[in-house]
């Protein structure tokens, strides 16, 4: 969906009727690539919202207080407080048919700079005037471009002060850089609509596109596909229209001039699956269209539902990413600890040549540099006596013991964290939804994998819990699976009981199974059923067959100073399954 240059005229007519003449008493970043501004005016608080998302890049007001969402300080934000924070905003523009919005911001120089980041300051609309010669004067400018979106701060000089994304000249004949004069994106070589005609639709129809909705885009500035359909719907009752059929050119141009001359009428579709388009004009083509008082709330309702359904993977990813540096973190010490470790070789090396030294002190002479025994050799230093040569081989043998000393545990914790993690990432790449990676991201947290020190650990009953998934067999037994570290503890050590089994992939990361016995013989199908969700929730989901090995709940053990979820067993069998959905357990 395209929040095109029709999109943004409105909203610009909603901040010219709110918001200017305001003054921006906070200013802070709700993501990496976003800012907010609190404003001020008219005994009213209003909220915006900046954004240059790749996908949901968008300016709106938002009918709540938003929250910082980042506790990064780029310099973005630093000179958004010295240049934005506290000051008015004087006029709110939009190039003619860009989706470029740019907000003028003067601040009197001699104005303290608060940054009051948590509190609401009174603020009377009531200034009296004062000689701005000396004031602080920029742009913040919204480039609205999917991939290419950015937010830039540009001073009076028209000299870019910040930007939120950084753009060479190796990536685009148009830098964005800090000190470098900014420049507007180039002018599309297009038609303007708002002076659309029969002739000049009939041109760009003949242009080679072969479709109409396409044609039109392609030919006219500012027109987005959901513009181009509802104009095409407005003159001849279809979107679909074969571009060689005998058009009502007329109707066209008429219907496309419309959609920027008519007073703004801000409408959302919604069907079953969320809010599907938005537009400040009518969406007749579109069932299930509401009107909305204004255009900020039906991009604020639009987005909402978006960001909901996509914000789950771009936390997974990020958390992720987090989880995967903390584990070479710890591939790292692992790997300097099992260096350590093979320093003991050398340790024996050094008492037993010491140990030789003493041996066969008699037959050493004055200056003798090798000493030969058992086909081994022995280094001697010459200006050294023999005794002398024994000593320096058990100091340096004690030295080396003493660096050791609690290597052998020090390798142990970190393997454990190690198969804790992998679990965690494994758990992480199979949760359904936002709350079950929020889940498991509290989980990390509380295990120390997201803190700056690794060893460090918070503790795991801090961590909401969701209860593990609970489904019935198709002979009656409940099984339950664990989707977390905390849900396995609680599926295998709580839910469970001696007698019950207990069911785990051979040899992989994953959930942890219980089949509620009851007391009673559990059915073949059963467990089989109960196999094929442990074995697509683990990291085995995509093959084709997976061993699950199976014991009963007596046999599993808690890992020693492990993390959550960490056990040792003693499988009884193993069955190979496929992996099946808690939607398919019936159909083994």
């Amino acid at each position: 969906m395209h929040f095109d240059a029709l999109t943004l005229s409105a909203v610009v007519e909603e901040l010219r009727a709110t918001i200017v003449g305001g003054r921006v008493q906070r200013v802070f970043l709700p993501s990496a690539l976003s800012v907010a501004l609190e404003i001020y005016t008219n005994h009213q608080r209003y909220h915006l919202l900046l954004s240059a998302h790749p996908q949901f890049a968008r300016v709106h007001l938002s009918s709540a207080r938003l929250s910082r969402g980042t506790e990064a300080t780029p310099p973005l934000l630093l000179l958004l407080r010295k240049y934005v924070n506290r000051g008015r905003v004087v006029t709110v523009e939009q190039p003619d048919l860009e989706r470029v919005l740019l907000l003028s911001i003067v601040k009197r120089s001699s104005q303290r700079n608060h940054d009051d980041e948590t509190g609401d300051i009174a603020c009377d609309d009531a200034i009296e005037e004062h000689d701005d010669s000396e004031a602080l004067r920029c742009e913040l400018v919204v480039e609205i471009m999917e991939q290419r979106s950015n937010i830039v701060l540009v001073g009076d000089d028209n000299v870019i002060l910040a930007a939120a994304r950084h753009i060479t000249p190796r990536m685009s004949r148009r830098p964005v850089l800090p000190h470098e004069p900014y420049e507007l994106p180039p002018p599309q070589q297009k038609r303007d609509p708002r002076t659309a005609t029969a002739e000049t639709v009939r041109a760009a129809v003949a242009a080679g596109q072969a479709d109409l909705t396409r044609a039109l885009v392609a030919g006219f500035r500012g027109l987005s596909p959901i513009a181009a359909r509802e104009a095409i719907y407005r003159a001849t009752g279809r979107t679909s229209v074969p571009i060689d059929a005998d058009l009502p050119w007329e109707g066209l141009a008429g219907a496309v001039r419309s959609l920027w001359y008519s007073a703004h009428e801000p409408t959302l579709v919604v069907d079953e699956s969320g809010p599907v388009a938005f537009a400040p004009y009518v969406l007749t083509h579109l069932r299930q269209a509401h009107p909305y008082p204004s255009m900020s709330a039906a991009l604020e309702a639009y987005y909402a539902g978006r960001e909901q359904l996509t914000a789950h993977q771009q936390r997974r990813d990020a958390l992720y990413a987090r989880l995967s540096d903390t584990r070479e973190r710890l591939v790292r010490q692992q790997s300097a600890l099992r260096t350590e470790l093979q320093r003991a070789a050398d340790l024996d090396r050094l008492r037993w040549e010491g140990e030789m030294i003493f041996a066969f002190l008699h037959t050493l002479a004055p200056g003798q540099e090798r000493l030969e025994i058992e086909e081994r050799s022995i280094a001697l230093d010459p200006r050294k006596s023999p005794v002398e040569c024994a000593q320096d081989r058990f100091r340096a043998y004690e030295k080396a013991r003493g660096a050791l000393a609690g290597v052998p545990e020090r390798l142990r914790a970190v393997e454990l964290r190690l198969a804790g993690l992998d679990e965690t990432l494994a758990l992480l790449a199979l949760a359904e939804g936002y709350e079950a990676i929020e889940m498991i991201a509290r989980e990390a947290m509380a295990e120390g994998y997201l803190g700056n020190d690794a060893g460090s650990r918070a503790s795991p009953h801090r961590a909401r819990a969701m209860p593990p998934l609970r489904l019935e067999s198709s002979d009656g037994f409940m099984i339950y699976v664990g989707r977390s570290a905390l849900q396995n503890e609680q599926v295998t050590f709580r839910l469970g009981t001696p007698d019950d089994l207990w069911l785990h992939v051979r040899g992989a990361p994953g959930a942890h199974v219980i089949i509620k016995s009851g007391g009673r013989d559990i059915p073949e199908r059963t467990i089989r059923e109960a196999a094929a969700l442990a074995a697509y929730y683990s990291s085995q989901r995509g093959a084709d067959g997976v061993e699950v090995e199976i014991a009963r709940r007596r046999q599993v053990r808690k890992v020693r100073g492990g993390p959550a979820g960490l056990v040792t067993y003693a499988a009884e069998r193993a069955v190979r399954v496929a992996p099946r959905p808690p939607w398919q357990t019936g159909q083994q």
